[in-house]
C-alpha cells in the first residue's frame, strides 16, 4: 500500500502543476492574440487582455495551488496531507473523467485500512 500512497501523492502534485500551467498558457495566448491586435488595431486591446489573463491564470492557479499542498503532505506521509487529499478527491469527484479517475483512486487509497498506519 506505500506505493499506492506514493503514487497518489504524485498525482495530485501533477494534477495541480497541470492547472498552473493551463493557466499560464492562457495568459501567454491572451497575450499574443492582444498583442497581434494591437498592430493591426488602434483599439485598446492589450490592456483588457492582459488583465482577464492574469485574473484566469491567478485564479487557476489558486485553485490547483490545494492539490499540490496535498500532495507534499501525502508524499512526507502527513495526516494533514490525507485530510485535504480527501477533501479534494470528494470534489473533483465532479470533474469528469479525470478528476473523477484521481478522485475514487485518492478515496480507495485513503480510506483502505492499510494506509491508516502509514499516516499515523
Amino acid at each position: 500500500m506505500d506505493t499506492h500512497v506514493r503514487l497518489t501523492g504524485i498525482l495530485w502534485i501533477a494534477w495541480g502543476a497541470l492547472g498552473i500551467i493551463a493557466g499560464f498558457i492562457v495568459l501567454m495566448i491572451l497575450l499574443s492574440v492582444g498583442i497581434f491586435s494591437q498592430t493591426q488595431t488602434q483599439e485598446p486591446v492589450l490592456p483588457i487582455l492582459s488583465i482577464i489573463g492574469l485574473a484566469i491564470a491567478g485564479i487557476t492557479s489558486i485553485l490547483s495551488l490545494p492539490s499540490v499542498i496535498a500532495g507534499i503532505g501525502i508524499l512526507k506521509r502527513r495526516n494533514w496531507g490525507r485530510i485535504i487529499g480527501l477533501v479534494l478527491a470528494a470534489i473533483n469527484l465532479l470533474n469528469i473523467p479525470f478528476g473523477t479517475a484521481l478522485g475514487i483512486y485518492t478515496l480507495w487509497v485513503l480510506l483502505n485500512q492499510e494506509s491508516e498506519p502509514i499516516f499515523s
